[in-house]
């Protein structure tokens, strides 16, 4: 059996492309789809450019490793041009789309036309709409941030109630935030189902915090919650996507997939068992947990080779 991580990106999480290898081979992983992340105007929000040309090298340097994707940014005029040039080099699948459009949207119409034409899988990421703070630059300040809320350096997402306590109790703070809208990606379930209906020639994957937020029927709108944890309660709507459009699944990767798995295991275990053969495994660069957790749960034999490797091997066989 092939173990396929069907997420993972080159220059994310500062791993290059023979550190790519590397964890694979730790990991006795045979080989990973390589995604990019394209956004030619991004706003403040975070956003780290994951070129498809550092996608490429890795997948000339490494070919039985690495399956390369590309997803162009959806606003450029070229976008299926792109595609089609970059899948004549080699380029096997389109992703990941994470663009701040919606999927009715033209710029979406022409690139999932040139998908389908080319026959080529769509990973995509979901994720709301959100109203973010962003610290100014500042070397003291973010020391602050970031001993206050335990993160990185750069964008914070921060609960209101907390902003708010750190802010009224450090008045220095008040000059130095300021708030953006974020228009989200790939929006909404509605235009999703639509999509899903429109190009039944495209084998779409799932991915983020918004899908897989909607895994329990009680899932809040707040935008807040961007990772909801507790038990799942019901069937959320992925569950009813997934069990109607044949052709969409879902990778576990990221924060989001982990979170999501982990919040109630015996509802994970239901929910993997009912779809054994739409779940992929990956990681989106969040190597710890994961496999270790899937492990954990005690399914069949059958069910952990299809997540693991041939339900990726059914959409993208490599010799």
């Amino acid at each position: 059996m092939n173990i396929i991580d069907s997420h993972m990106h080159v220059g994310l999480n500062g791993l290059s492309s023979r550190g790519v290898i590397k964890y694979l081979d730790k990991r006795k992983i045979d080989y990973c789809w390589l995604l990019t992340w394209e956004e030619v105007n991004p706003g403040p929000w975070h956003y780290q450019s994951l070129p498809v040309e550092k996608v490429y090298e890795a997948h000339l340097q490494y070919p039985s490793r690495v399956v390369p994707f590309y997803a162009p940014d959806p606003h450029k005029s070229d976008a299926a041009t792109q595609l089609e040039n970059w899948y004549k080099k080699g380029i096997r699948g389109c992703g990941e789309l994470k663009a701040t459009l919606n999927w009715e949207s033209n710029e979406v119409k022409l690139l999932l036309q040139a998908a389908e034409k080319l026959k080529m899988p769509v990973v995509f990421h979901m994720e709301e709409d959100d109203s973010c703070c962003l610290p100014y630059s500042d070397a003291i300040f973010d020391r602050l941030l970031s001993a206050a809320l335990n993160t990185k350096k750069g964008i914070y997402r921060i609960p209101r109630k907390l902003l708010e306590l750190i802010v009224n109790n450090y008045a220095p703070l008040k000059s130095r935030m300021k708030s953006y809208f974020f228009p989200g990606y790939m929006l909404d379930f509605a235009s999703l189902e639509m999509t899903l209906r429109n190009y039944p020639g495209i084998r779409f994957i799932a991915h983020g915090p918004m899908f897989w937020k909607y895994l329990s029927a009680d899932a809040s709108n707040d935008r807040k919650e961007l990772y909801p944890r507790g038990s799942v309660h019901g069937e959320g709507v992925i569950w009813r996507l997934l069990k109607e459009y044949p052709y969409l699944y879902a990778d576990i990767s990221g924060y989001s997939g982990l979170n999501s798995l982990t919040r109630d295991p015996e509802s994970t275990k239901k929910f993997l068992s009912l779809f054994e053969n739409k779940i992929l495994y990956g990681t989106d660069n969040l190597i710890k947990g994961q496999m270790e957790f899937l492990n954990s749960l005690g399914l069949s034999k059958s069910i952990y080779n299809k997540i693991y490797g041939e339900n990726a091997c059914g959409i993208i066989s490599v010799s």
